[in-house]
């Protein structure tokens, strides 16, 4: 397959492992003489227009180039990470605490 990089230019980055918009690609990084392509730049589509991030997508990283996409697969997200267990209470539910004894009148007196 054939594609100059003003067509790659235009094409959406999709990470098939989470599904997420990457951004566009907006450089390729290649070595010269030998002429082989090392992967592709993407600018990310988080925050302002100032700061923009971006990835670089290695080329083995690269699934398919379609007609209007660039499909990727950067591995799978970190897990998100889960409130620390409370060893004195299984799952599902906490006991409720237990009620506090009450004190007699004769105490305040």
């Amino acid at each position: 397959m054939e594609i100059v990089f003003s067509e790659l230019r235009q094409k959406e980055v999709i990470n098939l492992a989470d599904g997420k918009h990457l951004g566009k690609v907006c450089d390729l990084k290649f070595v010269f003489p030998e002429g082989t392509v090392l992967g592709v730049y993407v600018t990310g589509c988080k925050g302002f227009k100032l700061t923009k991030q971006e990835v670089f997508v290695p080329l083995k990283c690269i699934n398919k180039i379609g007609e209007d996409a660039v499909l990727v697969n950067l591995g799978n997200p970190p897990p998100a990470q889960k409130p620390p267990k409370n060893p004195e209470c299984p799952p599902p539910f906490c006991p409720p605490p237990p009620p506090q004894s009450r004190r007699s009148l004769d105490e305040y007196e």
